[in-house]
């Protein structure tokens, strides 16, 4: 009988495009990333080392405006077509810099009749609607900060605000 031949084991060919990774590229890799991380680091310090006198001088300089409460006392003004039958009485305060009160208070005659012509040309539909109160709130900020001639009131608030 003739012999049959077993077949021969196959041997293992080599992936094409896939090489052996040598130790020395995973390492190079790992010690190449903590280069980078020490090396930005160290930038990092001597940049905030230079620099951190002069920021720090600067942000210390300018210390925040001292605030006060402001009260303007009652106003009555009558609204626009109502010919004196319809009043609203507003009370406002102010938080606005302690400085600039006394300018606020010489040149108060001028402020309330300013605000008292804002309220009077308003309707009384106007003067209910509370989108139109924050353009009122607004308008009369600016009012009072240009009759200081800065930037001074920084809240105003309705006290009293009754409309009858």
């Amino acid at each position: 009988m003739a012999e049959k031949k077993a077949p021969a084991p196959k041997k293992k060919k080599p992936v094409k495009g896939k090489k052996p990774k040598s130790k020395f590229l995973v390492l190079g890799k790992y010690f190449l990333l903590l280069f980078i991380l020490c090396g930005q680091a160290y930038l990092a310090y001597v940049i905030v080392d230079k620099y951190y006198p002069s920021i720090y001088a600067k942000m210390n300089e300018e210390k925040p405006p001292e605030l006060t409460t402001y009260l303007i006392e009652q106003m009555v003004v009558n609204p626009a077509n109502t010919n004196g039958r319809r009043y609203l009485l507003v009370e406002i305060s102010l938080e606005m810099n302690v400085d600039h009160v006394p300018i606020l208070e010489t040149n108060n005659p001028r402020v309330k009749q300013e605000m008292i012509e804002s309220f009077s040309s308003r309707t009384v539909s106007q003067l209910t609607q509370p989108e139109e109160r924050e353009v009122l709130r607004q308008e009369i900020s600016e009012i009072i900060n240009a009759s200081i001639g800065e930037t001074s009131v920084h809240n105003l608030y309705f006290t009293k605000y009754v409309l009858q």
